[in-house]
């Protein structure tokens, strides 16, 4: 009786073992209820970087959630949240933003945020000399978005962006003032989200 019992409880902690290394391999962003992994690995040029979660926020417009957001970086730095920002705002170590939606969204809505970005956090000069890359990303936009639908892009070293959408990964843009203004429209001063949640995880 005594082993039988023993039995029992060695199966139900195996059983139980599971979902405790998911619940701490994941986060949960709590407006839209999205889960990010706290660790994600990317694969470019035979090389494979380590990213860590920094911090998830929600896309809202006016009331409407969006999407889920969680922003990963290559051993994140540290420091106040201003000094964080400010250092995942430079190219030289691979960063990952992946967006999980929780509505439909039209094309031309997600090619005019997209826009209206860029447009924010590009120079009346960059915005002229990077408009061909700017048109290179937006091309990729061409699906409507449905609920649950998932979007990354990857910062690498070099200024290198990749953007998988829909199951898609599209070639790189290649630039690095591309790279910062991309990022910026999340983690800049004139963010659309709440940038400091972002940064939550590792920022003191």
């Amino acid at each position: 009786m005594k082993s039988t019992l023993t039995a029992l409880l060695a199966l139900l902690l195996v059983a139980a073992m599971p979902h405790r290394t998911v619940a701490q391999d994941r986060v949960q962003e709590s407006s839209t209820g999205k889960y990010f992994p706290t660790q994600v690995t990317v694969t470019y040029e035979g090389k494979n970087y380590s990213l860590a979660l920094t911090g998830t926020a929600v896309r809202k417009k006016v009331v409407f959630k969006v999407y889920g957001i969680g922003h990963y970086a290559e051993n994140p730095p540290a420091g106040s949240a201003e000094d964080v920002l400010a250092a995942l705002l430079t190219d030289g170590k691979a960063k990952q933003i992946t967006m999980e939606f929780v509505r439909d969204v039209d094309v031309e809505k997600i090619q005019g945020a997209y826009r209206d970005g860029f447009k924010e956090n590009l120079s009346e000069a960059d915005a002229t000399s990077l408009a061909p890359l700017v048109e290179q990303f937006l091309g990729y936009f061409k699906k409507e978005v449905k609920e649950n639908d998932r979007f990354v892009l990857q910062w690498l070293p070099g200024g290198v962006v990749i953007a998988q959408t829909q199951g898609t990964t599209h070639p790189p843009v290649k630039s690095v003032a591309f790279a910062k203004a991309l990022w910026s429209i999340w983690l800049g001063e004139d963010s659309i989200v709440d940038r400091e949640d972002l940064v939550a995880r590792t920022a003191k």
